[in-house]
């Protein structure tokens, strides 16, 4: 049942002597601020990430301490090397920067870091998994214009044996850090192919056997499915890229069923899962745009999921197409209201000075600088201006209300509440005599059927779909007769 404001307000005509005191409160995802009570915030999961594989090396190391506007390390770890024997993990690389994270907190308690981690699958699964029962099929990825490679990977659908390590590696990676609040996000994998990014082969590579493009979709939503619950149902951060090497949405839509799943299950922009684009970039034009070759998918995932972005390549150290200034890019983040950008070290060891990388996330708006445009705001200050605030999907009130010494039936329960777009507020109650055992629960609208009581205790349910937005309960209490 949703409540509407307006309706609600004409309860409030009750006689004072038919009121109840309030006693016990009770919560759970609720937090109350300004005399109201809302759907309690989701872990704020933004700034700039500091992303390197591996065991990471001294200067690595050095660039992360001694870079002032960062928030966050991301260490990559190769499954076959988290997972180098059968359900036996090595937390080496993981651990190790999460010791530097603790290293630098200790020497800055005032400007935190936290720690993400990301499992690569695909062409970097353990050895092991097709003598297990994981099912494996060959095929080709492009390397360069003319050049392609060969790929030995996992089937990305008909493959419970490989859901079944998915979700044990998962697992194993929530057990080892639940109880560690500096491991922020948890960045999970696809099947995939060359990285943990969608891969699907193209042009003349090989399809998996017995293919159509709905198996596919289903083995990808199956997947996503297990990201889901192992770590967002357990109140844990986690990620996914729409980004690799696939095609376009015009030849098979991928990602809009994904998205949709997404939206089904945790709601629209939740604070537990987001979706990234590994790689902002430039085009053959010169032009600079996000997850080149799969624009469609970030943007029809804007306004449904939380986004962040990783960049494709770098300015210094060469490899990918380099990225170009750094103030474009940081207006398309903004543009996609991402919350976390993923940078390289190469950018770093040295300072991407010629591309204004300080000054793009740093600059505070105000006037033009070299190579800064009029009325700039970097990254993190806008982030800061932004304020954002990103809720839990659903919460409960429960209050214990206590009346007169006389037994009485309810006569109604009054709930104000604000109750914006796309959610809602739910109430019900139960009654007891002093002492006694509590009534079976009663919908509001049907409070009058309880037996009587002289305590009464009244439970509001909050929802949202949207992330971005709660109901407010202004006030709630029970009428007695």
């Amino acid at each position: 049942m949703q409540f509407c404001p307006y309706l609600l307000i004409a309860f409030l005509s009750a006689a004072p002597s038919a009121l109840a005191a309030a006693g016990e409160t009770v919560t759970r995802n609720v937090a109350e601020r300004g005399g109201m009570w809302t759907l309690a915030p989701g872990p704020k999961t933004e700034g700039v990430v500091f992303l390197q594989g591996g065991i990471w090396k001294p200067d690595v190391i050095q660039a992360f301490h001694e870079t002032p506007w960062l928030d966050a390390a991301s260490v990559r770890v190769e499954w076959r090397d988290l997972e180098p024997r059968d359900q036996e993990f090595n937390w080496t690389a993981t651990d190790r920067v999460l010791t530097e994270v603790r290293k630098y907190n200790a020497a800055h308690p005032a400007s935190p870091r936290v720690l993400h981690i990301r499992v690569m699958g695909g062409r970097f699964c353990p050895k092991g998994f097709e003598a297990a029962g994981v099912r494996f099929y060959d095929t080709t990825h492009p390397t360069g214009e003319s050049l392609t490679s060969p790929l030995h990977i996992p089937m990305p659908y008909d493959n419970p044996e490989y859901l079944k390590r998915l979700r044990q590696a998962y697992r194993a990676m929530y057990e080892k850090y639940k109880d560690e609040p500096l491991v922020a996000v948890y960045h999970g994998t696809w099947s995939a192919g060359p990285w943990d990014e969608i891969f699907h082969p193209q042009g003349k590579a090989p399809l998996p056997p017995d293919y159509t493009p709905e198996k596919f979709v289903r083995g990808m939503i199956e997947q996503l499915d297990v990201l889901i619950d192992e770590f967002c149902m357990n109140g844990k951060v986690a990620e996914l890229p729409y980004s690799g090497q696939y095609p376009t949405k015009r030849q098979i839509d991928i990602t809009g069923p994904l998205t949709r799943r997404i939206v089904e299950r945790v709601g629209k922009r939740s604070p537990y899962l987001y979706i990234q684009s590994n790689g902002w970039g430039r085009r053959n034009t010169g032009s600079q745009t996000v997850s080149w070759g799969h624009e469609p998918d970030i943007s029809d995932a804007f306004g449904q999921v939380s986004l962040a972005l990783q960049a494709l390549g770098t300015n210094a150290g060469g490899g990918w197409l380099p990225q170009g200034d750094w103030i474009g890019l940081i207006e398309i983040a903004k543009k996609y209201d991402a919350s976390y950008l993923e940078l390289y070290p190469p950018d770093f060891m040295p300072l991407d000075t010629r591309h204004h990388i300080v000054e793009a996330f740093t600059h505070a708006q105000g006037a033009a600088g070299e190579g800064v445009p009029g009325g700039f705001i970097a990254y993190r200050p806008w982030l800061a201006q932004r304020g954002r605030v990103l809720y839990v999907r659903e919460g409960t009130l429960r209050k214990v209300f206590i009346g007169d010494t006389t037994a009485r039936r309810l006569e109604r329960v009054i709930v104000r509440a604000e109750t914006p777009p796309e959610t809602s507020v739910t109430c019900r109650a139960r009654t007891r005599a002093a002492g006694g055992a509590w009534s079976e629960w009663r919908d509001a609208d049907r409070v009058g059927d309880l037996p009587p009581g002289s305590e009464a205790m009244v439970e509001a349910s909050l929802h949202t779909d949207d992330g971005l937005v709660t109901p407010k309960i202004l006030e709630i209490r029970p009428v007695w007769r």
